[in-house]
């Protein structure tokens, strides 16, 4: 009985870490990222305050626009609907050449 109280006691005991507050050793930059070829500041989406809390947002990527015309698209769903169609017949030929397991 009393090994038994002792594993729970030194499991609780190990356990009782979980529950502290984790130690944040990271030191606040303070100052803007730049990059190695110019020096224009790189918006990050982190902020600090005047009483030292984050503040972090998103960014949103920049829009791109899409300069494909129909044809080229017509073109890519026709490729994409043949080799479809090529996987199915080599899956389907596959499966109909299956052996019979009850031949063995």
């Amino acid at each position: 009985m009393t090994r038994l109280a002792t594993i729970a006691a030194v499991t609780l005991v190990g356990s009782a870490n979980a529950f502290t507050l984790p130690q944040n050793n990271m030191v606040a930059s303070r100052s803007a990222l730049f990059m190695a070829d110019d020096k224009s500041p790189v918006e990050r989406g982190v902020s600090m305050d005047q009483d030292g809390k984050s503040n972090v947002w998103a960014i949103e990527p920049k829009m791109e626009i899409e300069n494909k015309s129909s044809e080229e698209k017509t073109g890519s769903a026709l490729a994409a609907g043949a080799g479809l169609a090529i996987f199915g017949a080599i899956a389907a030929f596959a499966l109909t050449n299956l052996p019979d397991p009850d031949q063995f």
